[in-house]
């Protein structure tokens, strides 16, 4: 389990069910592989429940970078 503290000073975890998501591309989920080899391919998001703003790890073992809501 990883975590981090978000800019507004909540607490970001990993393995939260509600926050803590996989992404794949189209093209990686859409071929007939084992789900441990998609896991492996999946970058990491956190969400802040808080503020809403998502964390993307494009890079494993590196800084995560971040992306605000824009305001409507």
């Amino acid at each position: 389990m990883a975590k981090m503290r978000c800019k507004c000073g909540s607490i970001l975890r990993d393995d939260d069910p509600d926050d803590g998501m996989l992404l794949l591309t189209r093209r990686e989920f859409d071929v007939d592989l084992d789900s441990s080899f998609l896991f492996g391919q999946a970058r990491e998001l956190l969400r802040c429940g808080t503020c809403g703003r998502l964390w993307a790890f494009w890079v494993e073992g590196g800084a995560p970078v971040e992306y605000l809501r824009v305001s409507e």
